[in-house]
């Protein structure tokens, strides 16, 4: 294991609380928020269309073929409600294969059949006695995916999310194997935490964060290598926050006890070695969260309810250096983030990316003021305004996904008739590609976020302490 060298002393405050060491590293304001959220992302950032063709809003705009954007997405099937103690059934991540989709939460992981929904059974723990407690985003393009598992009671203050299982779900759903991953040794006992972030990196390798450290496991389940986290040998706490894969780089933020705690953002390559000159300092004056999904970037807001400060993004190069940070504003009103927690994962954002462009949502479209939503562009290499274009819906738009061509949002004047947009990364043109018919209004006006792929639509069907699924697909002829 490499000692790195501790994070210089800006004297940034830390934007979290500290946790306590020697007992479990809950974060309860993420556990209250996770349980009591009216929606959660389902696999944002999935692939979405591509293709252009001319269409009568402008010769720009696209319009995608089949079957990524059939003219028209009815309802497929629907998920019964979670049952268990609410606070383990927030939803934690979704899986899709050909066949099944898995709904994974802290009280396990269901298994549906994907044309119909219906229950094909659960995935099977390792031991009877463990749950689940962190997921990685997908599967990789050869079905494998990674769940992390408390053993013991998921509850308990000393609950430690510390075994790791490598899924394979193209013969069906077997663990290939199971490991206990630990941290780094503080004051003689293992540092707990209740939750993990799990990530595939190039190569196969499977990027683990323990409280301290970051393990790379090989698909045979060996260790490829350790990151251990500058401050570890000493006297002084030094946690992971959180953790984002980027291809063949890792990008880990961490929290230093000293005087207070001090937030910063490393970055390593997919063989665990720390490319950063030093690590990149948090702003004083923000709360900063790391972007998945996309480039290399750390989202900042203003600390509480502070309306009157803009986000903010910070972008780094593939070296770890901070590249530049990006006032999220325009003159299309505050930016609408739509933050979003899940049990066992990171915080999400509703922000889409292709390439060096940031998609935002801008305005209000329920304040019944003259500024409605709109689709704001940021060029993330000069930080300019590339294009604003309207939305011209009452509920809160959702990004579905990008590509190199459009950038693709749902929105509607209600909740049971909404649409599909593409707008051309271009110049913003638009062209609606879609219509989703929803048979009630069950569906949160400011909490519908999708997974949208192959011409199906899945959104989150948002209750108390529970979240299922609402599948939309093309009618059949």
């Amino acid at each position: 294991m490499a000692h790195h060298s501790r994070p210089h002393s800006a004297e940034v405050p830390g934007p979290l609380p500290p946790r306590r060491s020697g007992t479990r590293l809950r974060d309860h304001g993420r556990r209250i928020l996770a349980a009591t959220a009216t929606a959660a992302l389902l696999l944002t950032g999935a692939t979405a269309c591509s293709g252009t063709a001319e269409s009568p809003a402008s010769k720009s705009s696209p319009a995608p073929k089949e079957p990524f954007a059939p003219a028209q997405l009815a309802q497929a099937w629907k998920t019964p409600p979670a049952e268990g103690n609410p606070l383990l059934t927030p939803l934690m991540a979704t899986w899709r294969t050909k066949t099944a989709y898995y709904v994974g939460r802290g009280t396990g992981v269901e298994i549906l059949d994907a044309a119909t929904g219906k229950p094909l059974g659960t995935l099977t723990p390792p031991e009877p006695d463990m749950h689940p407690c962190g997921m990685t985003e997908g599967l990789t393009a050869d079905g494998l995916g990674a769940i992390a598992w408390i053993k013991g009671d998921p509850l308990h203050f000393k609950a430690s999310c510390d075994r790791v299982s490598l899924i394979d779900t193209r013969g069906g759903s077997a663990v290939a194997w199971t490991k206990q991953v630990s941290g780094a040794l503080m004051d003689g006992k293992p540092l707990a935490n209740d939750t993990t972030r799990l990530a595939f990196i190039a190569g196969g390798v499977l990027a683990v964060m323990t409280p301290n450290t970051v393990v790379g496991l090989r698909a045979d389940g060996t260790e490829a290598w350790t990151w251990r986290n500058a401050g570890v040998p000493l006297n002084a706490y030094v946690l992971n926050w959180g953790m984002s894969a980027h291809h063949d780089r890792i990008m880990v933020m961490i929290g230093v006890e000293r005087a207070g705690w001090r937030y910063w953002v490393v970055t390593l390559d997919a063989t665990g070695k720390e490319l950063s000159p030093e690590p990149v300092p948090i702003p004083q004056e923000s709360r900063g969260k790391l972007v998945g999904g996309g480039p290399m970037t750390v989202i900042l807001t203003p600390p509480g309810l502070d309306k009157t400060k803009d986000p903010e993004l910070m972008t780094f190069t593939r070296e770890g250096r901070l590249a530049r940070v990006i006032p999220l504003s325009s003159g299309a009103g505050p930016v609408q983030l739509n933050w979003s927690s899940r049990l066992g994962r990171a915080d999400r954002y509703d922000i889409a990316f292709d390439g060096s462009t940031a998609y935002v949502v801008a305005g209000d479209s329920m304040s019944g003021s003259s500024v409605l939503a709109q689709i704001v562009a940021f060029d993330l290499e000069t930080g300019a305004t590339r294009w604003t274009q309207p939305v011209d819906t009452l509920t809160i738009p959702r990004f579905l996904g990008s590509d190199k061509d459009s950038v693709y949002v749902l929105g509607g004047k209600a909740t049971k008739d909404m649409a599909v947009f593409a707008y051309a990364a271009k110049d913003g043109a638009r062209a609606q590609i879609s219509t989703v018919k929803a048979p009630d209004t069950s569906l949160s006006m400011g909490g519908v976020a999708v997974d949208y792929s192959a011409g199906s639509l899945a959104l989150t069907d948002p209750g108390r302490y529970s979240y299922g699924t609402v599948m939309f697909r093309s009618p059949t002829p």
